[in-house]
């Protein structure tokens, strides 16, 4: 008999965590159809808040990237392979735009290192090996 209700409370555990990871993995984001706004750019031992409309979103289909850098829109190729990501062929319009401009320059300077992502419930980030460049919210 108490087997039985060992083996029970044992089956009780196992059922529970899995519906809890399920749980967890329903609230994590998913890298497409999500608008990432951007909120910090990492620069060495710099991290700048960002306030502006800059954003990025991910199109699995035609393996691009695109958004707003603050002030220009822009697009890419990207490629996203498990955790990690690279873009190429970064292009943007070329509006000057007072106060954002030296966050979109180096919004767009961080980008170009990318290499590996993790997302993290609402929370993307984007990292050059083990260096965070920028964080982006899940709208």
């Amino acid at each position: 008999m108490k087997l039985i209700t060992f083996m029970g409370v044992g089956a009780f555990i196992v059922m529970s965590a899995c519906v809890m990871q399920k749980e967890v993995a329903k609230d994590q984001q998913s890298l497409y159809d999500t608008k990432w706004n951007l909120k910090k750019i990492h620069t060495g031992s710099k991290t700048e808040e960002v306030n502006t409309k800059a954003f990025i979103k991910f199109d699995k289909e035609k393996g691009s990237a695109g958004g707003n850098g603050s002030c220009n829109s822009f697009g890419s190729n990207a490629v996203a392979n498990e955790n990690k990501v690279s873009f190429s062929n970064i292009f943007s319009t070329k509006m000057y735009c007072e106060g954002v401009q030296q966050t979109e320059d180096t919004f767009f300077k961080q980008l170009e290192k990318v290499n590996r992502f993790e997302i993290k419930n609402k929370t993307l980030l984007l990292y050059q090996d083990k260096y965070l460049l920028l964080e982006f919210e899940a709208e």
